[in-house]
């Protein structure tokens, strides 16, 4: 089952209440705002769509943590070598009933996302992407997560290239058939693989069985998941499409476009010629990816854009902000509206700071009933 502390995560609470519901719960329509609603225990929020939207945030913080036991770091980004050391993998180790029920709730929220444009910002590994559409494993996308893998067997085919002859492979290769899966098990790679050593003469045999395996661990989580999207999705359909294509289905793209943003978005009491204005686009363009994604998070309670205009179910709004001085105060966020407050700082530098500090210090969505939102407990104020 889960671990104790995995129980209470957001993923967990969700899974519990919402994966018994009835098929139809998984296939909104595409308008549909918000497909359940979401208290957030101590926090004074209601949910006019932000605590929703964070929900998703929090589900796709616990999966790529140490939380749940749903997912685990690429081997690449374990050994800091090769592609996607960022990236996520599933975690291959046996399936306890409580496990294919969460991966296959798992492929059900993913429809629920790909259905409503409600992305979930996860950094999944794309060889997992495209055995979710049914591309057959390539080398070369094993390598993607585990490229000392592929290294270490190419190796041990050509070893008669590194010097080592027939006679003496037995002192350098002590090896027998089996081989460590991504969670770090010992598997046999055959029955009584513990008992047969590798030798010069099965190497290439053992080098081929490694890979297969390896190409293959992720299956059963593979499947568990796609039983999950096919309540959402018509899955025989999903060949159709790259593992990229689904991944941006689901997940949206990790790159915050502020040109984007920018022209979706509408002004109050202020305009885009206004200078502080024009110091918040600055400073937006200035910031980090990652700084980026946390502002979408403090103003919008999600952490990536949708993918184009149309897309949008909410413009984003800057609003005046009549205190003052102004740079003695942080801006305000109202989450369910995707709204800021944005005082009218004297220069980007004093922008810069108070934003980062904001996005960083001030992410309870509390006090949604009192007007102030976010930032309000960061100020040691409120209306």
């Amino acid at each position: 089952g889960i671990e104790l502390t995995g129980r209470y995560m957001v993923f967990s609470q969700a899974f519990r209440q919402i994966n018994s519901m009835p098929t139809t719960t998984f296939r909104p329509p595409r308008e549909t705002d918000r497909v359940y609603n979401v208290i957030f225990m101590g926090e004074r929020s209601h949910d006019a769509g932000g605590p929703y939207r964070e929900s998703w945030s929090e589900y796709a913080h616990e999966l790529e943590s140490a939380s749940l036991p749903l997912m685990l770091r690429t081997p690449n980004g374990r050994h800091s070598t090769g592609q996607n050391r960022e990236r996520w993998v599933l975690n291959p180790s046996p399936l306890t009933q409580t496990k294919r029920d969460l991966f296959s709730f798992l492929g059900k929220m993913m429809g629920i996302a790909v259905r409503t444009r409600q992305f979930m910002a996860l950094n999944v590994a794309p060889m997992i992407w495209d055995l979710l559409v049914g591309a057959e494993v390539t080398g070369e996308m094993l390598a993607g997560v585990d490229e000392m893998l592929i290294q270490s067997m190419t190796k041990i085919r050509h070893i008669e290239n590194e010097g080592v002859s027939e006679e003496m492979f037995e002192y350098v290769v002590m090896e027998t058939f089996t081989t460590l899966a991504t969670d770090d098990r010992s598997v046999e790679l055959l029955p009584g693989g513990a008992q047969r050593d590798v030798t010069f003469s099965s190497r290439c045999e053992y080098a081929d069985s490694v890979e297969r395996y390896r190409m293959h661990e992720f299956d059963e989580q593979v499947a568990c998941i796609r039983e999950g999207l096919s309540r959402s999705l018509p899955t025989g359909l999903l060949s159709l499409f790259t593992g990229a294509e689904l991944e941006r289905m689901v997940c949206g793209t990790p790159d915050i476009d502020i040109d984007l943003l920018e022209s979706c978005t509408e002004y109050s009491s202020c305009s885009a010629n206004d200078q502080h204005v024009k110091f918040f686009w600055q400073v937006m363009r200035e910031f980090s990816n990652e700084e980026r994604s946390m502002f979408l998070r403090f103003t919008w309670g999600r952490s990536r854009l949708p993918l184009n205009a149309a897309s949008f179910s909410q413009r984003f709004k800057l609003l005046s902000f009549s205190r003052s001085p102004a740079d003695q105060y942080y801006p305000v966020a109202h989450t369910c509206f995707f709204q800021l407050e944005l005082p009218q700082y004297s220069s980007p530098a004093i922008m810069r700071d108070k934003l980062r500090y904001a996005i960083y210090n001030c992410t309870a969505i509390d006090g949604d009933d009192t007007g102030v939102g976010m930032a309000a407990a960061a100020m040691g104020w409120e209306e």
